[in-house]
């Protein structure tokens, strides 16, 4: 077994549900409107997609002292959530898709691809303050 896929089990506790949107990509020009122009996604436009995919895998926060970071965020202590992650997904997505989790809106900010070694991708995921946090 790979040190990659150990560390995909390993992080497996930290896994949370997640809402991708495929079809929602700030990179690629975002909506059109009826007069056919690009206007920005807005968080109407999550709740209305009838693309997302539900998964269920690891996201953990982005940092290189991760120890620090996970305490951080786990402490419930309000704005010490950081709002950077990296996702840790068996599936293939494009950067500027919009993802869902941890009750806020994200986009896929770099990939790191580890399909050829142990079929998984690394997702660095940051905030998209444009849009509206999810609502519970």
């Amino acid at each position: 077994m790979s040190v990659i896929q150990d560390l995909y089990e390993a992080l497996s506790v930290f896994s949370v549900p997640i809402v991708v949107h495929p079809s929602l990509n700030v990179l690629e020009g975002g909506k059109l409107n009826g007069l056919n122009e690009t206007v920005p996604i807005v968080g109407d436009d999550l709740a209305a997609d009838e693309s997302t995919e539900k998964l269920s895998d690891p996201v953990v926060p982005r940092s290189s002292n991760i120890t620090a970071s996970l305490s951080q965020s786990l402490s419930g202590g309000g704005n010490t959530v950081p709002r950077q992650y990296a996702w840790y997904s068996e599936h293939t997505y494009k950067a500027g898709t919009l993802v869902e989790c941890l009750g806020h809106v994200f986009q896929i900010d770099q990939i790191a691809d580890y399909d050829h070694v142990a079929g998984i991708f690394v997702y660095y995921l940051k905030g998209d303050d444009a849009l509206e946090p999810v609502r519970s």
